[in-house]
């Protein structure tokens, strides 16, 4: 059995290689039997088979109409998640009539090879949505703005080095935020696979050389040290000279939720060293002002390369 374990790791593609192994929780070895069948298909012979659906039950804690999605509170998955609060992509914006914050759900959890999304909902108990207590005027004033500095705060690279953003004024810069651990395909993953392909992009583009940088930042420092954080980077072939993984010196993660709170990037701590989050990506201008925020996964390297030539000049 172990022979026929490694073989499959083996047939893993390096930019597919997303985790260490040793970063695996053993609650999670179905999901990589599951990456294991999939790659063993050609990419020419992609098959809808290529997609395993898991059954999903738990609570409705937030709905995003205008980007189909539901963040739900949902209990265990049995072979592929902890039970943790996430946020879920809906493609069929039909399921999400009729639903309301506090509802008790059932439903199916579609993964693919590059995204997952609940497939059907269903409601097996009406709930009261909580009183909302913030307003949304103090919560305003509190985000970054374009033209604005992040915070300039130090944070720890994959060397264990102390880097500022201070550090690569004269550069375009491109941030983005993960945790190791993430098992989902179109989130942490996505991010760090769309960085892997940005930085191989930029690279081929000969005058823009010394003119970019590229910054993966973890919000679990208590887990993702620069020890992993390297071992992480590696997994997608990066190349530190122009890409850093960084963390928070403070395994409290003082820095981090300062910058968090700022980008509206939100993430809880659950159950099985999982975290509930959504996603932030930003673009610094060579004066390291901000002069985008994009929240979500659906943007594509392509237009990050055009964005940042623009601003390196």
């Amino acid at each position: 059995m172990n022979d026929v374990r490694t073989k499959l790791i083996s047939l893993i593609p390096n930019h597919q290689s997303v985790i260490p192994n040793r970063f695996f929780l053993l609650t999670r070895f179905s999901l990589f039997t599951f990456t294991f069948c999939l790659l063993s298909c050609s990419k020419q012979e992609q098959k809808p088979t290529d997609l395993v659906t898991f059954p999903l039950k738990g609570e409705v804690v937030e709905i995003d109409t205008a980007k189909n999605r539901v963040m739900v509170a949902h209990e265990e998955i049995p072979n592929y998640m902890m039970a943790m609060t996430m946020p879920f992509k809906v493609k069929n914006p039909a399921l999400l009539r009729g639903l309301q914050v506090g509802d008790s759900i059932s439903g199916t959890l579609a993964v693919s090879r590059t995204e997952s999304w609940l497939e059907t909902i269903t409601i097996i108990g009406k709930g009261e949505a909580p009183d909302q207590k913030f307003v949304e005027g103090a919560i305003l004033a509190r985000m970054f703005k374009t033209g604005d500095a992040l915070p300039n705060d130090a944070l720890i690279n994959q060397e264990g080095k102390k880097i500022r953003f201070s550090d690569f004024k004269g550069k375009a810069v491109a941030i983005t935020f993960i945790y190791t651990r993430c098992p989902l395909p179109d989130y942490c993953i996505r991010m760090s696979n769309h960085f892997a392909k940005l930085q191989k992009l930029l690279a081929k583009d000969q005058s823009l050389n010394g003119k970019w940088h590229l910054i993966t930042i973890s919000f679990d420092p208590k887990f993702d040290s620069p020890k992993v954080m390297k071992e992480y980077g590696t997994s997608y072939n990066a190349d530190y000279v122009t890409w850093d993984f960084a963390t928070d010196p403070d395994t409290s993660g003082k820095t981090i939720m300062k910058l968090a709170d700022g980008l509206g990037l939100t993430y809880e701590n659950d159950e099985g060293g999982l975290i509930a989050h959504n996603l932030r990506t930003v673009l610094l201008n060579r004066e390291g002002k901000i002069v985008r925020v994009i929240s979500g996964n659906e943007w594509n390297p392509e237009e990050i390369v055009a964005e940042l030539n623009k601003r390196s000049m």
